[in-house]
């Protein structure tokens, strides 16, 4: 996150508590400026009310903006589906919630696909090679989104298809306006965000006193004791291994990855069952929605509060949103794009798959405070353009380097 995004993140985040009252007020106040035609602070009680002429300019507006909302909805309904790539990290819930939810909306029908990106991508590339457009709008993760989606031009400008008001509204959003995380601002659309890089202990075995710096991990009482995501391979496990070694450098991860002999896997229930059950006390970089499914089997397992030297950091999972070229149902995937900016369709997919919505309108209280950015911290967001592009890939061949992993 960069300090221009953190600042505009934490000074909407902090005033939290009172959000529904101020937001409402932001809405009602730029729909004045906008009907007065003018950018200016907002008229004393003393001065003139808006002239007949105004107003009616004002509402003619609104009315214009709602009939070409009308317009768009009914052409999608003539269109009566969009077909939607959605990545394994989100596809499932995805597939659960979307249609429905969006069926009753609109009456209009989703089609979901689930599958690996790079697959997705080869076909999207084959199929777009052959002026075949079979995939409307995709939601994914950084990696692909970035290298690929963008990478090879297989997307359109999201930006112009967003209509609604409450979409375009700078108060809706709690960096200050849409997140588009493509450089020029256009095309990929961030609807999910949230905490990542947290470490839960079963509370039986270990306490959360003992572990307050990442230092303490490297005692010699918790060698052979802790479980992780394998760190050489590109995944959560390589995210956080990589964080790390950013944040606290080759020997603090040399320690922790190879001189505390830590077990290593790739399957989540596996990891979850070996914290539960206290095969491995620790659990390093676990995910918070393994976290909370262990505390909901009465587990004794917790996440630990945040580290003294090091934070969490901002993740996407699958959480942004692309619209590609050429969509074979323009007018429903202009609608779908609008809704999922929207809290009502935002809603629904962070809640299934368990992240926090960046809209203001949105508590996002499906998820436990300690995933939710706080205000006043400037955390590192592993999904900005140049950290994903750059920083992680450099820094993931450096860990693999360090860790012995082969070429």
């Amino acid at each position: 996150m960069t300090a221009r995004t953190a600042a505009l993140y934490n000074s909407v985040v902090k005033h939290n508590a009172f959000r529904t009252v101020v937001y409402a007020f932001l809405g009602m106040s730029i729909a004045a400026l906008s009907a007065c035609g003018s950018s200016s602070a907002a008229p004393s009680a003393s001065a003139p009310a808006a002239s007949p002429a105004s107003a009616s300019a004002g509402a003619s507006g609104a009315g214009n903006a709602q009939a070409k909302w009308d317009a768009l909805v009914a052409a999608a309904k003539k269109e009566g589906k969009i077909t939607l790539a959605v990545a394994p990290g989100g596809g499932a819930s995805a597939r659960e919630v979307i249609p429905p939810a969006f069926k009753q909306a609109f009456g209009i029908d989703v089609e979901v696909l689930v599958g690996p990106s790079s697959q997705l991508v080869e076909r999207l590339k084959l199929e777009q090679s052959s002026g075949i457009h079979s995939v409307d709008v995709a939601i994914g993760g950084a990696d692909t989104m970035y290298s690929s989606f963008y990478g090879d031009k297989l997307i359109a400008p999201v930006k112009d298809q967003l209509i609604r008001p409450e979409v375009m509204n700078p108060a809706s959003w709690t960096i200050g306006h849409p997140w588009f995380m493509d450089p020029e601002e256009q095309s990929i659309l961030r609807i999910s965000s949230g905490l990542s890089g947290f470490t839960a202990i079963n509370t039986n075995l270990v306490k959360a006193a003992d572990l307050t710096s990442s230092s303490d991990f490297l005692k010699p009482e918790y060698k052979g004791k802790i479980a992780v995501f394998d760190p050489t391979i590109n995944g959560s496990g390589g995210q956080h291994a990589s964080y790390m070694l950013i944040k606290l450098g080759p020997d603090f991860v040399k320690k922790l990855y190879v001189d505390q002999q830590p077990v290593k896997t790739q399957d989540n229930r596996q990891f979850s069952d070996w914290v539960g059950r206290g095969n491995y006390p620790i659990g390093w970089g676990m995910n918070p929605a393994n976290i909370e499914g262990l505390k909901a089997d009465k587990l004794p397992v917790r996440e630990l509060p945040t580290l003294k030297d090091v934070q969490p950091y901002l993740t996407g999972g699958s959480g942004l949103m692309v619209e590609l070229k050429e969509p074979p149902h323009p007018n429903a995937a202009a609608v779908f794009l609008n809704w999922m900016a929207m809290p009502e369709g935002n809603a629904v997919y962070n809640k299934a798959i368990q992240m926090v919505s960046p809209l203001t309108t949105v508590k996002s209280d499906w998820v436990p405070d300690y995933v939710q950015p706080k205000a006043g911290v400037d955390y590192l967001d592993t999904y900005g353009w140049d950290y994903s592009l750059k920083t992680y890939p450099e820094a993931f061949k450096q860990l693999r380097q360090l860790l012995g992993a082969s070429a």
